[in-house]
């Protein structure tokens, strides 16, 4: 590899690395500390490391340099460290993302990281019996070393892989299983583009790949930050808005806006705290998923404010009753707080009312749905 390449490669890791301390910055400035997000920042970090380390190893492969055999055993120990990190730091992510159990324990924890433990202690004292033993004397690694470069990592990424999968296919929400399949394509995106780095291109595909897989990554967090509410994890206010102002009326469908708001919150609230307030939202949110999911009608809902909800339902056929999917709702509100075993009753008031014509707006029959909600509250 001649000095052009290394030129390349070092130009390519260095836009890779700025670009992704631009996100770190971004999210260390608007942190919430929550353990995703520490996570998110320790794997990242990983990655700067390495490439940075990686580059390094561009400049020994292009023989331009006149660099000393400590000097390339460094930079290959530093990349074998970082990239075990790389692969840990992202499965702890992808742990804290889908809220695995195991990483509230911090004896589970390091037997998760014990394996890239053993790894360096192996490379280590391979290297202190025979210096030789994974590079040789002119600087050339041997086959078995790019192996264990790879072998805890692809580890690491494979099982966060199955677990998203996992996940994906044991839930029927399509929105979690949305969330796990997204979360599951980060390390199978990682290992795609190392792969293909190695097996058919000469070129920094792995360090374009990341980065482009973290920036799309954290585009759509910052989205959904943006537009869905942090507990429910459903639409908020502003995305609820933003919909709205899309709709109108159609003579081939029928829209329906329903308005729902939990009976009696306050007394939740004041009998048992806000943290059972919280968890009362929490499983009412979760009723009013699986509602829409069991539907066959085009459906929106989101967090309208406090212990208020709303669902648009779109019906193309005018198959959908809105008294059927209030039927629902009660029924699976209902078997939620058996689950549960509630020290309390779980209801909701629900209005709700059809967009009449042309001259009609969506904004006065929401408040149509919004004064019959009330008059099924008075009931």
């Amino acid at each position: 590899m001649g000095f052009d390449y290394f030129v390349f490669y070092t130009e390519a890791s260095a836009i890779c690395v700025i670009i992704l301390l631009m996100i770190l910055i971004t999210d260390r400035i608007y942190n919430t500390k929550q353990e995703k997000q520490i996570w998110f920042g320790r794997a990242i970090v990983a990655f700067i490391l390495y490439f940075i380390s990686d580059a390094c190893w561009a400049a020994v492969l292009s023989e331009q340099f006149a660099v000393s055999r400590a000097f390339a055993v460094f930079v290959n120990f530093t990349n074998y460290v970082f990239l075990g990190f790389m692969g840990y730091g992202m499965f702890m992510f992808i742990a804290a993302t889908e809220k695995m159990p195991f990483r509230k324990s911090f004896r589970k924890k390091f037997l998760v990281f014990l394996p890239h433990i053993l790894s360096v202690l192996f490379i280590s004292i391979t290297y202190i019996s025979n210096p030789y033993f994974w590079l040789s004397e002119d600087l050339k690694l041997n086959d078995l070393y790019f192996i264990l470069l790879i072998l805890v990592p692809s580890c690491y990424l494979l099982v966060g892989f199955v677990l998203s999968v996992k996940y994906a296919l044991r839930t029927d929400l399509k929105e979690e299983k949305r969330q796990y399949l997204f979360i599951g394509a980060v390390p199978f995106t990682v290992g795609a583009f190392g792969m293909l780095q190695v097996v058919a291109l000469n070129a920094p595909t792995f360090c374009f790949g990341c980065t482009i897989m973290w920036l799309w990554f954290y585009i759509q967090n910052m989205q959904s930050l943006i537009s869905v509410d942090d507990l429910t994890h459903l639409n908020n206010r502003g995305q609820i808005n933003r919909f709205i102002e899309q709709l109108h009326y159609s003579e081939d469908s029928k829209l329906y806006i329903m308005m729902l708001d939990i009976d009696r919150f306050k007394g939740i609230n004041d009998t048992f705290g806000h943290s059972e307030g919280d968890r009362a939202l929490v499983i009412a949110s979760e009723a009013l998923r699986q509602t829409c999911d069991q539907i066959k009608a085009s459906t929106f809902l989101g967090r309208f404010g406090g212990d208020e909800f709303t669902i648009i339902v779109r019906s193309e056929g005018g198959e959908e009753d809105p008294n059927q999917i209030i039927a629902i709702i009660r029924r699976l509100l209902s078997e939620k707080q058996q689950e549960n075993n509630l020290p309390y009753n779980l209801e909701f008031s629900i209005g709700y009312d059809e967009l009449r014509d042309k001259d009609d707006t969506v904004s006065e029959c929401m408040k149509r749905a919004d004064k019959k909600l009330y008059v099924d509250k008075r009931r």
